[in-house]
Parts: C-alpha cells; structure tokens; sequence
C-alpha cells in the first residue's frame, strides 16, 4: 500500500526534509519513500483486516525548527482500488439501441479471485448532462439495452472491493454509437407535365403519324430536253413538207 501526504513547501522559506513514522499495535513499520513521487511513500501492511489503527507522523525539519502532523486510520477505511482497465464499447449488429461494454480489472490489484471486486458503471448520451447508473457484482462486462439510437456515448467504469474501502476512482472514458443500419440507395423519377390536353393530344398525334408507303411501282426516269425537241420537230415535219409542195 502507499501514504500520501500534502507537502507544506510554500509555506516554508528554506529547503527541508520530512521524517516519516508509521506504527502498528504499538510495532514502528518500516517506510519506504516513492523514488518518483516526492510526497508518497509505500508500507508492506504486517497484517490483513487488521481492527487496529495505524498511527502516521510526518514532521517536515529545516534550519528553522520543525513542524508535525498527525494522522491516524483503519486499514478497512482506506482500501481503494486503480481504476478499471482497458475498458472497451463497440456496437451490437441489428441492435440500434445496445451497446456491448467490457474491461479488465487493475492490474495492481493483488488477487481478484481472494479480493472479488464489484464495478459501478455511468454512461450518457453526449447530448445529455445526466449520467445512468449500474452497479455490477463480479462481471467485466455489460450490455447498455436503453441507448438512444444513432446517437454518441461517454462510458466509464469504477471498481471497489466488495466488502470494504472506498470507489476507485473513474477509468478513461471511451465513446461508442449504436448500430446503424446502412442507408437503402435513393432512386428518382422524373415525369414531364405538359400544358394542356390540346398539346398533349397533338403531341401523340404527331408521334403515332407514320409516313404513307412509297408505290410499288419503279419511279419514271425524267426525259432529256433533246428528246422532248426531237418530238416536236418530228411532230411539224409533214406540215412542213405539204406547205413546200403547195407552193411550188
């Protein structure tokens, strides 16, 4: 486990160091400073569900004096697990209004099947500011059944011991939108309303005409105009020759 403590740094005009000291059924434990963490430190608790207190006191020491702190708690009180990990939300095909949640409890929890831990569940619609509830015993998934349709959800997921200490505190949100049915292609019909009955009588009209058979017969060859000359001189010839006979 692992103590966290405020530090007083702007409070104090000079540098300083901290002194720790933890103990247990009148037994001082041994502490162990977090090497990243200024402010935290790590206790290997000798005993589990223990009904005893533990006794914290933190002085912080500089060229000026020092100064304490008291603290004083039940194991029981302070049980607060990471929260949820990896936690996923995906669609459920044909199901506009479901979603499928999953997650895996935190890694450093020590053993979840000695430990059972329960898990509290929010989800809303981005549209809305309120949050729905479930609280969920020993499962590490969900299905949402009252999702709005077609619209973008925010989820997380807490996780608390199943008898004692507090709610984790929430995992990462994820989003996630119902099914959708895919859209059905668009089809068009375009109809052309002529102005009046007149014009549209006309129009069949013109349309169903047909044209008159050519004849059968083989079209004539038109004459020369020397051919129609040579008929005429022809046609003149014996007047010519009975007015020369007569006259002579």
């Amino acid at each position: 486990s692992h103590t966290t403590f405020t530090s007083l740094i702007h409070l104090l005009p000079l540098p300083y160091h901290l002194i720790l000291l933890l103990r247990h059924n009148q037994h001082s434990l041994y502490v162990q400073k977090d090497p990243v963490h200024k402010n935290r430190c790590h206790v290997q608790f000798p005993e589990v569900f223990s009904s005893s207190p533990y006794k914290v006191n933190v002085t912080a020491v500089n060229a000026l004096g020092k100064a304490s702190a008291t603290l004083s708690f039940e194991e029981s009180t302070i049980v607060k697990p990471d929260p949820p990990e990896r936690v996923t939300a995906s669609p459920i095909r044909l199901n506009p209004r479901r979603l499928e949640v999953s997650w895996h409890s935190p890694a450093t929890w020590p053993d979840i099947d000695t430990f059972p831990l329960k898990y509290f569940l929010r989800y809303r619609p981005l549209i809305h500011d309120k949050w729905q509830h479930v609280e969920l015993l020993d499962s590490t998934s969900h299905t949402i059944t009252d999702a709005y349709a077609g619209k973008e959800y925010i989820i997380q997921i807490a996780a608390k011991d199943t008898e004692i200490g507090t709610w984790s505190d929430w995992s990462v949100a994820v989003h996630a939108t119902p099914w959708i049915e895919d859209p059905l292609p668009i089809t068009t019909t375009t109809e052309v309303d002529f102005p009046n009955d007149e014009y549209c009588q006309t129009r069949r009209q013109v349309e169903t005409k047909t044209s008159p058979i050519p004849s059968s017969k083989a079209p004539q060859k038109a004459e020369p105009p020397v051919g129609r000359a040579a008929r005429v001189v022809t046609f003149f010839s014996p007047l010519l020759l009975g007015m020369m006979l007569l006259f002579m």
